[in-house]
């Protein structure tokens, strides 16, 4: 049998747990040691992962400060905006709209919307697929896209640590690039814009990648992504109603095309 040496946090977590059952009298026993061990384990590969998707998400946040400064929001506004609120897609949408013109109201409802369908089911396939009363409360109070992209399906331990540590790098990450945006200047050069605009695609990818390393169907995805493209560009919608569409169609189709999921 080989046996594995516990890393650093796991072992700082298995002497706190042990000093705090010897200040109450109590012994720890093995099964204590082996579950001190799995949430540390969850924990570090929440910070690994939320700090891979977190890098993206913090050149985000530069560009939405960067953004805000534009229209005249002032650095203070922006932080506080950033911390309150992470649901960029809407405010990058709302920036700078005029809302006589009926393509612009179009683009501003259907973003709100892509964006309020999208937590609604991330929330409710978090309730139904993890365990316990807690994590279907935070599933329905709201979740970072992120963070529950990567705990679909975690399985090297228990799922609530994991998902705690990948949202706090994740949110920690993207506050430090909103407030490097909204304090410190950014200089003009052709590769810093090309990042910036390359930068929503990648972190998008890096969701659809966590998502399909799970073993989630690639069809509907593959689907949702073909007929966005085509209503933005061939049909010239408003890219956030584009997306709407696309995904009701290809989630529809697959709905129907495929057996209903039975619950283990």
């Amino acid at each position: 049998m080989v046996t594995m040496k516990p890393d650093f946090a796991s072992q700082c977590l298995t002497l706190l747990c042990s000093a705090l059952r010897r200040a109450a009298g109590l012994t720890p026993s093995c099964a204590d040691w082996m579950k001190t061990g799995m949430i540390a384990q969850s924990v570090k590969d929440g910070i690994s992962d939320g700090t891979a998707i977190g890098l993206s998400a913090g050149v985000l946040g530069i560009m939405y400060s960067l953004a805000a400064l534009e229209v005249g929001l002032q650095p203070m506004e922006i932080i506080f905006y950033c911390a309150i609120v992470y649901s960029a897609a809407v405010q990058f949408t709302a920036f700078g709209a005029e809302l006589s013109s009926v393509t612009a109201v179009l683009t501003l409802v259907s973003g709100a919307a892509f964006v309020c369908t999208r937590n609604v089911l991330m929330s409710l396939d978090m309730a139904r697929h993890a365990t316990g009363r807690p994590i279907e409360i935070i599933g329905l109070v709201g979740l970072v896209d992120a963070g529950w992209a990567s705990a679909r399906g975690y399985k090297r331990g228990p799922v609530w640590p994991y998902f705690w540590s990948a949202v706090s790098m994740v949110y920690a990450i993207w506050m430090t690039g909103s407030i490097l945006g909204a304090l410190v200047p950014v200089p003009d050069h052709p590769l810093i814009d090309g990042a910036f605009q390359a930068t929503p695609v990648v972190f998008f990818a890096l969701m659809i990648t966590l998502l399909w390393r799970q073993g989630i169907d690639k069809r509907p995805h593959l689907a949702s992504m073909g007929l966005t493209v085509i209503g933005a560009l061939v049909l010239g919608l408003p890219p956030t109603l584009a997306a709407l569409i696309g995904a009701s169609i290809s989630a529809v189709v697959y709905v129907f095309l495929t057996p209903a999921e039975q619950e283990g």
